[in-house]
């Protein structure tokens, strides 16, 4: 985000550069490359603070024109920039400057609808039409002042519930099943509050929890609904342009398409819209994730290991975070275990993850049944029953602890692996008794995201691919 040159090298430059490329990552190893000293050095403590300066003033430089930003931000940054200026201005007694800047500042932050934005805007309007005795100007503003008080009245309540609401979907699983019902009457609130106002802020919130609570419910088809909803209101006018999020839109729609399993669809309109997201950001390896997965439920396995391909090639990949990077790594194990290939042995971490049984990790969470999953039909192909007996015990230990963490699927599926244990692996008779199981599972809805462990490919071709496996 920020970059610091210098002709001269210097300290700072150098404790930045050393930042950036991971030579340092603790105060320890900052002090001992810098200056050969423990972290309690006044001398590191002094660079630090020089360095912390530095980056601050760079954030007035930033360049907010960039394609990639949500373009909100830079209405926002724009007007704010303005008004920093005219209240400078202001300060040194340059009111009719700073009255020009004003108006520019509001403006823009009435095209965007920022509604504190504009609340500063005309206060320090008001503040230099009274200094300028321009009596006309400055009734007329305190009047249109008063409504846009009202508004933000309003607008602070939506904020109020929507934040809380945010707060407590942060929380463990159990603490967010708890507060289901709770945010289903904010959600109406928040309807109720957008179209008694029409204020962008208010429906940036109602649309967020909305979409929240129907991941949370596993209601996925009411997500396709919200975002086809949004985007012809979009269209229509009906929503701000500068201030609703189309690529989290087309984001969350490729996610809802995964979900309700119209894989077909969903591909189209994931191969559609992976343009408008920039290869650099969080955001294009977030829409990959989903786009991945489509393939994989899909059985599409040659497509998948192409968009496998064409993440772990981008440049950028190593500077996205662990955790996204370790969820890669996971994909690629199970892709590589449907679709091996010498160039996918390389990238997974196969042979760690086969050698290792996770402990339940809330880094992980989503994520730890898959890996035990995989895990289990490892050892089902290399015929070991000894460690699969070992695995078994795992899946239960983890069933009793994290009960409240496991959907219907996940037990069935369970129940469908002790079986296949119990018969020794038997084909036939695996087969036969898990048939009951297999057609409950069919039937049973993949759950909500409050719920869900994920499965990264669903636990129905996982059957089969065991079935396959012990036929072989």
């Amino acid at each position: 985000m920020l970059e610091i040159k210098s002709k001269s090298k210097n300290k700072e430059v150098d404790l930045f550069i050393k930042i950036k490329t991971n030579q340092c990552e603790t105060d320890q190893q900052a002090a001992a490359l810098m200056y050969n000293a423990q972290p309690n050095d006044p001398r590191i403590k002094m660079l630090k603070s020089r360095l912390r300066k530095k980056l601050l003033n760079h954030l007035f430089f930033l360049d907010f024109t960039d394609q990639s930003l949500k373009i909100s931000h830079r209405y926002e940054q724009q007007s704010l920039t303005l008004l920093y200026q005219a209240r400078t201005l202001m300060n040194e007694g340059e009111n009719i400057t700073s009255a020009g800047l004003l108006r520019s500042a509001l403006d823009l932050a009435q095209e965007a609808e920022f509604t504190s934005i504009i609340i500063d805007c005309y206060q320090l309007l008001l503040e230099n039409y009274s200094l300028s005795s321009s009596s006309k100007d400055f009734y007329k503003i305190k009047n249109i002042l008063a409504k846009y008080r009202s508004l933000a009245t309003l607008e602070h309540d939506a904020a109020d519930l929507y934040y809380t609401s945010r707060l407590e979907l942060n929380k463990s699983v159990s603490a967010k099943n708890k507060y289901l019902e709770k945010l289903k009457d904010v959600v109406q609130k928040l309807e109720e509050l957008w179209k008694k106002t029409y204020s962008a802020n208010i429906f940036d919130y109602y649309y967020k929890l909305s979409i929240s609570l129907h991941e949370l419910t596993g209601n996925f088809a009411e997500i396709l609904k919200t975002t086809a909803l949004s985007e012809d209101l979009l269209q229509k006018g009906k929503i701000n342009k500068k201030r609703f999020d189309d690529r989290y839109n087309k984001f969350i729609n490729v996610y809802a398409y995964l979900r309700v399993k119209e894989y077909e669809k969903g591909l189209q309109a994931a191969a559609s819209f992976v343009q408008v997201f920039n290869r650099s950001t969080n955001n294009w390896f977030a829409f990959m994730e989903n786009y991945f997965l489509l393939a994989m439920h899909a059985g599409e396995y040659g497509q998948a290991s192409k968009l496998y391909a064409e993440v772990t090639r981008n440049t950028f990949f190593k500077k996205i975070s662990r955790s996204a990077q370790e969820r890669w790594s996971l994909y690629g194990t199970y892709l590589y275990f449907v679709n091996p290939s010498d160039e996918l042995l390389k990238q997974s971490n196969y042979r760690r993850l086969m050698s290792q049984v996770p402990e339940y990790s809330k880094d992980k969470q989503g994520f730890n049944v898959a890996i035990l999953i995989l895990q289990y039909m490892y050892f089902v192909r290399a015929q070991d029953i000894d460690a699969l007996g070992y695995r078994i015990e795992s899946l239960k230990k983890y069933a009793d602890r994290h009960l409240s963490h496991l959907s219907k699927r996940n037990l069935l599926f369970f129940k469908m692996l002790v079986l296949l244990v119990k018969e020794d692996l038997d084909y036939t008779q695996a087969k036969k008794k898990a048939e009951r199981l297999l057609q409950l599972l069919k039937t049973t809805p993949v759950p909500g995201d409050a719920y869900a462990e994920i499965e990264i490919i669903p636990y129905e071709h996982l059957w089969a691919l065991i079935l396959e496996m012990l036929k072989e």
